[in-house]
């Protein structure tokens, strides 16, 4: 009985002490979104000091705490990411809120641990598969990137913002193009002979493509995050964004649009709503009330399990 007992009180404890950190973590990445760089980092301090997590939070305190000019506890989280198996090399190398720890003795130490890791992470990967994707991916978000700039330069509805969408229309026809090949003659293609960004590759192109082919495409998608091997919110968006073009309920509630009469933002409609949590946890994506909240939507529908 004695070790039931205290078998509960572990149990309890550890429960309680991770909803003390998801809120630590979630007030952490506010903070940093909010350039409240030094906060953050003492934030994210308070929340990581047990439980190992995912790379990416120790990278994003690590971030905040570089951009707060807590060098120390930079490289310490930046190396605890590394450890967590944090492989973004590239990134790494030129994202500016590491800018200031490039130039410490620790730097190319950690970014060896990282290039390890990538050696490891893509060791069975389709190498010439994988370059040709993230190749189509420099075709098809560099004039997108540039897309602001462009709207400030020569404004709405002028000649030369005609002329930067018809250029983006040619090279995406191009682009689709060259994907169908891939998906035709490989599938849809899967994290695992890839990587994350190749494979994403596919769904950005066909999200750009006319409905018929976004239909047509959707069930090798769907297989294919059912299997683990794509992200569910790249389904998420491309069924909802399919409903949503034909008029129907979304399934996911990845879509937001603007109310016409108070220009806020709203959530598209839903089938189902009391069921979307469900349907999201079944691909992997978090509740709703939290995804929506980036827009100041609040979700207010009870949710049920079938």
């Amino acid at each position: 009985m004695k070790s039931l007992i205290v078998s509960a009180l572990i149990l309890i404890t550890s429960t309680i002490y991770a909803q003390q950190q998801n809120v630590l973590l979630s007030k952490a990445d506010s903070l940093l979104s909010m350039k409240k760089y030094i906060d953050a980092c003492k934030t994210y301090q308070q929340a990581l000091q047990h439980e190992k997590l995912d790379a990416s939070i120790y990278y994003n305190a690590a971030c905040a705490c570089s951009l707060g000019n807590d060098t120390t506890s930079a490289l310490s989280f930046l190396r605890d990411a590394a450890n967590a198996g944090y492989y973004n090399t590239k990134w790494m190398s030129k994202d500016s809120d590491l800018k200031g720890l490039r130039e410490t003795s620790q730097w190319n130490s950690i970014l060896e641990l990282v290039q390890a890791n990538l050696d490891e992470y893509e060791k069975d990967f389709d190498k010439p598969l994988k370059e040709k994707l993230e190749k189509i991916y420099v075709k098809d978000q560099t004039l997108r990137l540039l897309y602001n700039e462009a709207l400030e330069k020569f404004g709405r509805g002028s000649e030369e913002m005609d002329f930067f969408w018809e250029t983006i229309a040619k090279q995406d026809s191009i682009n689709e193009k060259e994907v169908i090949e891939i998906i035709e003659t490989r599938g849809w293609v899967g994290t695992s002979v890839v990587g994350d960004r190749a494979n994403m590759i596919l769904w950005l192109v066909i999200q750009h493509a006319p409905v018929e082919v976004e239909e047509r495409y959707l069930p090798l998608l769907r297989e294919s995050v059912l299997k683990g091997e794509s992200k569910g919110r790249h389904l998420a968006m491309l069924e909802d964004r399919i409903n949503m073009y034909k008029g129907l309920p979304q399934v996911y509630g990845s879509q937001i649009t603007t109310d016409t009469e108070t220009g806020k933002y709203v959530l598209y409609k839903l089938i189902d709503p009391e069921y979307v949590n469900q349907r999201r946890k079944e691909i992997g994506l978090g509740p709703i009330e939290e995804y929506v909240k980036k827009w100041n939507i609040e979700f207010n529908i009870e949710q049920r399990v079938k």
